[in-house]
Order: C-alpha cells, then sequence, then structure tokens
C-alpha cells in the first residue's frame, strides 16, 4: 500500500531540518558565490545523492549502527576533518576580482563540486542523528516497501530542489557584483564557519 498522507507528512517535517543552516547550505552557499551556478546545481546534486543513500541505509534498518560510540566518533572525524580542510581552503582563497556569468564554467572540474556536496551530506552523523529520529515515528506507522521508497525518492528530490533554488538565488549577477566587492571577507567568514561547523561535528 502506497501511503501518500504519510509520505507527505514525513517530508513536511524533514523539509524543516533540509532548511536550517548547516554544512550542506554553507556548501552550497560558497560554491555558489565563488564559482557560479553550475558549481552550485552540482554540489545540490551532490547533496541530494547522498540524502538517497544515507536515507537509504537508515530505512533498512541500519540505524542501530549509531548505537555504537565507535561508528558515530569514526564518521565525526571525517566529516569534521573534511569540513575543517575546506574551511581553510576557503580562507586561503584568491579574489576572483570579476563576477562569474551564468554561462561561464567553474574553475574546477564538476566532479570536484559534487564530491563537495556528496561527502558533506554523506559522512554528516547529525543528519543520521536527526532523520533517524524522524523515521522512527514514520516506521512505528509501518509504512509499507512503496511507501518508504516514496520517502527516499521524495526527500531526495526535495533536498535538490531546495538547495538548487538556493544555488540559482545565490549565483545571480546583483548577487554576485555585491559579493565580489566583499569577496575575501565574505571567504574568510563562510570559512570560518565550515571550521566552527567541522569542529563541532569532530567534537560531538
Amino acid at each position: 500500500m502506497f501511503d501518500t498522507g504519510l509520505i507527505v507528512k514525513t517530508l513536511i517535517i524533514l523539509l524543516l531540518g533540509v532548511i536550517s543552516p548547516g554544512p550542506d547550505f554553507f556548501m552550497v552557499l560558497r560554491n555558489s558565490l565563488s564559482f557560479g551556478r553550475k558549481a552550485g546545481l552540482i554540489s545540490a546534486a551532490g547533496i541530494a545523492t547522498g540524502c538517497f543513500i544515507s536515507f537509504t541505509i537508515l530505512i533498512c534498518g541500519l540505524k542501530f549502527l549509531f548505537t555504537y560510540k565507535f561508528v558515530k566518533l569514526a564518521l565525526g572525524l571525517i566529516c569534521g576533518t573534511y569540513l575543517i580542510y575546506l574551511g581553510i581552503m576557503s580562507i586561503k582563497s584568491k579574489s576572483h576580482h570579476e563576477r562569474i556569468s551564468y554561462e561561464v564554467a567553474p574553475s574546477e572540474p564538476l566532479i570536484v563540486y559534487y564530491r563537495n556536496g556528496f561527502f558533506t551530506n554523506l559522512l554528516n552523523p547529525k543528519l543520521y542523528t536527526i532523520s533517524g529520529a524522524i523515521l522512527a515515528f514514520t516506521e512505528q506507522q509501518h509504512p509499507s516497501v512503496f511507501t518508504n521508497a516514496g520517502i527516499v525518492i521524495g526527500n531526495a528530490i526535495m533536498v535538490f530542489c531546495w538547495f538548487a533554488s538556493v544555488a540559482l538565488v545565490l549565483s545571480h549577477p546583483k548577487i554576485q557584483t555585491g559579493y565580489f566587492k566583499r569577496e575575501q571577507l565574505i571567504n574568510r567568514i563562510l570559512g570560518f564557519i565550515l571550521i566552527v561547523v567541522g569542529t563541532r561535528v569532530l567534537f560531538g
């Protein structure tokens, strides 16, 4: 049985978690402002893929792994270190001194932005904790396989649409013009935020 009502309820609750600023948001923010629309959209695709995999893992019953401290510590170490690295790179990045056009290709291969979004999402232990708590409620309703599949696919689509919208807004020429006037300062602030977020993930 395909429970549309349960899917909608679950996705609405999950959306509240998605739109709250976190590592994924700052990743898209940095890539969209610094490298343009394509970089932001590819990052959003990476995040959506990470969500698809992480939700599949959760719904398949592997949530219990996070009751083991060493698993959570390992993921926290990997994700935290990765975010701190990206933060340092953001602080060290040089100014472009020009607006990035919608059509100009990003300075790095697109796979780099996809990988950034993918691993930032997939290796975020807090995602599993928060999403696991929400899905625990859903699982109490004994959803069918088709309902769970709808939640996984619907969430991935919802996540992509949200972060793609963020990327499109932040890559707008007027916003970019304002950004490039203060590029180095903003990159340092974003880098600092990534380091803070990474440190919080690292130390729980």
